[in-house]
């Protein structure tokens, strides 16, 4: 019994990773990495397949606290995962859901524009 209800908790948050609406996912995660800055740390954006993934290690030949990422993010890939990922390069473990409402609200933002509804 256990696992089922794993599976379904999986299944739930496969869910959350994705999303048909349309918009530009590559420029959101852009805004999003203006606004949390990830202190030291270059970052790669790229096209991913399956899932949003974030890939980070330390910058070699740099200082030790430089560390670079790769970001990558599927066609189909919802707000909040693209902002959990960004907020993951952090280094502050798991997002808060507070944090995640913030980010998307202040992308979203700035994706409209001034004045925009």
């Amino acid at each position: 019994m256990p696992r089922i209800e794993i599976e379904r908790i999986e299944e739930a948050e496969e869910a959350s990773q994705t999303s048909t609406e349309s918009f530009d996912r590559i420029a959101f995660a852009r805004r999003a990495l203006a606004l949390v800055r990830p202190p030291s740390t270059t970052v790669a954006i790229c096209a991913g397949a399956r899932h949003v993934s974030v890939e980070s290690g330390r910058q070699w030949g740099g200082a030790p606290a430089e560390r670079w990422a790769v970001l990558a993010i599927p066609p189909n890939a919802s707000r909040r995962a693209i902002a959990a990922a960004v907020l993951e390069l952090t280094g502050a473990g798991p997002a808060r859901p507070w944090a995640l409402d913030v980010l998307i609200g202040g992308c979203e933002s700035a994706y409209r524009g001034p004045g925009r509804p």
